[in-house]
């Protein structure tokens, strides 16, 4: 994206945030309020980030998948990232429902990377690797949306924000994420449980430190402090700041 147009999506979200109506469900993402909510950049700025951790689990389980797709796409710099960094011979799909997201994936495409506007359930195509970064949480039918996703592919690769801690459900607060549309919360064995219910077997997963390399927040970067000094998987429990990457089949 250039920075005329990323300056124009942030000048549209500034100037028409207050008077945008508050949408939700599948209206959320195909109207324009979640180009708004996320300054006209559908989380861009953190694709790099993302992209590192589906390509060190890929590389820990000595994976090279011909074909990718990316379902919830957005503006499709995840798979642009991936693209740079995988070998030549591999295909991307980005499959997307906003209209808006699609049009900024378009600066992407190429012979090798190409974006679907539309549901991906009703292409009959099959890849080799599904990636699905940050989605689950936003849909109605996480169960059924789960199902459809492991018949898409041979192997899976989920990103799920951890939102259950200790800290926020003292607070019964879960953050950021109500204003950007997460209406299901994970802890690390929810969701790991959900994969194993909608029939995946989970191969492999990691923490991503998204606290820790996305801070943006005054606040963020003080409990960073603290992340720091604590266990990993302690910091997640207690305070958060981490998400999960998982490797299924």
């Amino acid at each position: 994206m250039s920075t005329t147009s990323i300056q124009e999506n942030a000048n549209l979200a500034t100037s028409a945030k207050a008077a945008a109506p508050s949408t939700h469900g599948h209206e959320l993402y195909t109207s324009e309020e979640y180009l708004l909510r996320t300054a006209g950049t559908w989380h861009t700025e953190d694709s790099p980030f993302k992209a590192t951790y589906v390509d060190r689990l890929r590389k820990k389980n000595k994976i090279m998948p011909s074909t990718t797709c990316e379902i919830g796409c957005g503006a499709g710099a995840i798979l642009a990232e991936l693209q740079k960094r995988w070998p030549g011979d591999c295909s991307f799909t980005g499959y997307e429902i906003s209209e808006h997201a699609h049009e900024l994936s378009k600066q992407y495409a190429n012979p090798r990377l190409k974006f679907e506007m539309g549901d991906a359930f009703a292409d009959s195509k099959t890849y080799d690797l599904v990636l699905t970064m940050d989605v689950i949480e936003h849909v109605e039918d996480c169960f059924g949306f789960l199902r459809q996703i492991r018949d898409k592919g041979q192997l899976k690769m989920y990103h799920f924000p951890l939102e259950i801690t200790c800290t926020s459900a003292l607070r019964d607060y879960y953050g950021r994420g109500y204003s950007l549309g997460h209406i299901h919360h994970f802890s690390q064995s929810s969701a790991l449980e959900a994969l194993r219910y909608t029939g995946h077997r989970v191969i492999d997963w990691c923490y991503t430190p998204v606290g820790l390399s996305c801070a943006k927040l005054f606040r963020t970067r003080m409990m960073n402090m603290l992340r720091y000094m604590l266990p990993q998987g302690f910091a997640q429990r207690t305070i958060g700041g981490y998400s999960l990457m998982v490797l299924c089949e």
